[in-house]
């Protein structure tokens, strides 16, 4: 018990370090993305699920919108991890081992396993800093370590009895939860099934219920994500398959070395090569089935992410549910023998430093990094690029209607929302950047009127006015630059501009099919006798077609009969939906100046946007200043038609007089 009261104190003592830190560190752009989720709950969001959400949702309720409101869910999330290992420890260590420690001396705080672990999980810098930062790994880790608990009890008892089937029930509500943290969690199912296969005494546990209902209520806590993702095309699912799986970059060697280099950094090399022995030694034959099963679980987790770390680079902190399994092997190995105790004194000092330098660095920035390149500059300076929108916001000119605030990029929309006065809705354009949770929201251009006002804020340079050339605007006029600053140095500059005139197709959304793609393929089938030749055409043209080059007329066939109608809907929006996505489809949009139309972008070439344009009525470009936007194309891009003429298949009109184009899908290039 006393040795539990001593795990108790260190666990609270490194929640209170972890407040200090909330309180000390300004919040970084992905946890401010995180907050602006937390104020839109669902199920589901573009980059994980929702627990992250939820937690900061619950702190926030209870000390605002403040860094510590944020991170409090996060910081309980740790206490609760780190005190499930200890009793994951507990439950693992004989009472003979814990005998012949406390006769062997030495530190206090090492002489029992339950201590040792409480300072893994306190002190080692991924998991002091870790749970001090509002990410979707707080809650998975937190979930991982409960289940890991349950899992253990589980194969304790004896099989097809009721506590065995009630520790495997609980393993997996932990395991749904889990799920809905971060969709690596699935590792922990494949490890316990590895395990179970690969050894004689567990697998008589495939007999008997419990795995299988833990599988039936992990899915069932998992369903509203599911529900989520299904009414979202899957998109979330596409995001991190692409992200982890993606198009191969860099050197593979490279890829594992930095792989390696991450896993040394967070958690110093001292315990990384001690957990490899630990986890080694509990793979053996004699050893426990327990233990047995974490160090299954541990390599599991580690095998894949060197496997995914030959195609796309993988960051420091996605093989974290390792150490969660490796910390009580490491802690429950015998201090009997000196070399191994000083090594694991050696492991925690140098853990401890480490942390320390992070947190001194984080309050008086005392290491020699230049700005830019500490981690922790990525925190610092949103304040100061407040103040400055704030400045422009209040000096605009007499004629702005609304006033809009936007940026590129999801960081810098995410840290106004959360800088400004009043928290405001600040939108992401992501002209210049990856689709992410802004695309799935309400858009500027459905919200802002021609007269209004929007404050953009972009990259400084040729590449943050290349992004505000794609924007469109009748106006374009930039206010100036912001320098953002952390102890008197520059670690980042940002542009604001005021543009005016946003035509609704300048800011489409990024491949949302649960939005844009469904509300164009409403708006195609709306009059389904005149338009079912031009959704037979689009069919074919993105299966046959060299997409995206590809002018292509439609048929015009016969009409579709009423009792056809209906099969006829479903059958080609099923289709087109797909071919859409495969053609790499980016946006679906429309043009308030040319309602007959509908934009579908495929991609940009030589920083100009292409893609197709169906006009299902004919599209008549009205004369404006902006018609040099559109050109038709055959095999490259050609000179842009003539103001009032149509543009078309190659059927383009006469200076001045506006033609109707027959139905027809043509590419595109928009300036």
């Amino acid at each position: 018990m006393r040795a539990s009261r001593l795990a108790a104190v260190i666990i609270i003592a490194a929640a209170l370090v972890r407040l200090a830190l909330a309180a000390i560190v300004p919040l970084f752009p992905d946890e401010t993305y995180y907050w602006d989720w937390s104020r839109h709950l669902a199920a589901g969001y573009f980059d994980h699920p929702a627990a992250i959400a939820v937690l900061i949702r619950a702190g926030t309720i209870i000390f605002g919108a403040t860094a510590i409101g944020v991170r409090a869910g996060v910081v309980l999330a740790g206490a609760i991890a780190s005190w499930a290992l200890v009793v994951l420890t507990r439950d693992l260590a004989s009472p003979r081992a814990r005998t012949d420690e406390d006769s062997t001396g030495g530190i206090a705080l090492l002489r029992t396993p339950e201590a040792r672990t409480a300072l893994f999980a306190s002190i080692i810098p991924v998991a002091l800093v870790g749970f001090a930062l509002a990410t979707p790994d707080a809650p998975l880790l937190a979930t991982i370590a409960v289940a890991l608990v349950a899992l253990t009890r589980a194969l304790a008892a004896p099989v097809r009895s009721r506590a065995s089937l009630g520790w495997w029930i609980a393993a997996g509500i932990m395991l749904g939860l889990g799920f809905s943290s971060k969709y690596t969690a699935v590792l922990l199912p494949l490890g316990v099934l590895v395990a179970l296969l690969t050894r004689a005494s567990l697998r008589r546990r495939l007999a008997e219920p419990g795995p299988y209902v833990a599988t039936i209520v992990a899915l069932v806590v998992f369903t509203p994500t599911l529900l989520w993702n299904a009414h979202h095309e899957w998109i979330s699912f596409a995001f991190q398959l692409h992200h982890g799986l993606g198009t191969p970059k860099g050197s593979p060697l490279g890829r594992e070395l930095s792989l390696v280099g991450g896993q040394l950094g967070l958690i110093t090399p001292i315990l990384a090569v001690l957990g490899v022995i630990a986890v080694a030694r509990a793979l053996r034959r004699d050893s426990d089935d327990r233990r047995y099963l974490l160090a299954v679980i541990a390599t599991v987790v580690i095998a894949f992410f060197a496997i995914s770390a030959l195609r796309k680079p993988v960051e420091a902190n996605w093989p974290a549910p390792a150490l969660v399994a490796a910390i009580p092997l490491i802690a429950l190995q015998p201090l009997s023998t000196r070399r191994w105790r000083g090594w694991l004194t050696a492991g925690l000092v140098l853990a401890a430093v480490v942390s320390l330098v992070v947190i001194v660095d984080a309050a008086a920035h005392v290491l020699p990094l230049p700005g830019r390149r500490d981690p922790l500059s990525r925190a610092q300076g949103w304040t100061d690029l407040a103040d400055a929108v704030t400045r422009a916001r209040s000096s605009l000119p007499p004629p702005c209607g609304a006033t809009w605030i936007a940026a590129d990029r999801y960081q810098d929309a995410s840290e106004l929302a959360f800088h400004l006065p009043a928290h405001p809705r600040v939108f992401s354009l992501n002209l210049g950047s990856r689709a992410n949770q802004y695309d799935l929201w309400p858009q500027l251009a459905t919200l802002a009127a021609p007269s209004d006002c929007v404050i953009y804020v972009v990259d400084t340079g040729e590449r943050g006015a290349s992004v505000v050339q794609k924007v469109h605007a009748d106006r374009a006029m930039p206010i100036g630059n912001v320098d953002l600053r952390w102890d008197h140095a520059v670690v980042a500059q940002r542009s604001i501009w005021l543009l005016q005139g946003i035509p609704a197709a300048a800011v489409g959304t990024a491949f949302a099919p649960s939005a844009s793609v469904r509300a164009a393929l409403d708006s195609l089938v709306a009059e389904l006798p005149a338009r079912a030749a031009v959704l037979d055409s689009v069919v074919t043209l993105f299966r046959h077609g060299p997409a995206p080059y590809l002018v292509a007329a439609a048929d015009t066939g016969p009409a579709v009969s009423n009792s056809d109608r209906r099969a006829v809907i479903a059958k080609r929006i099923t289709a087109l939906r797909p071919l859409l996505a495969r053609a790499g489809a980016i946006s679906v949009h429309r043009d308030e100046r040319y309602p007959e139309c509908t934009f579908v972008r495929t991609g940009t070439r030589d920083s100009v946007a292409i893609g197709y344009i169906l006009a299902a009525q004919g599209c008549a470009l009205a004369q404006t200043p902006r018609d040099d936007r559109v050109w038709s194309v055959r095999g490259g891009l050609v000179a842009a038609p003539a103001p009032g003429t149509v543009a078309s298949s190659g059927d383009s009109g006469r200076r001045g007089t506006p033609r109707r184009a027959p139905e027809t899908w043509l590419v595109y290039a928009a300036r």
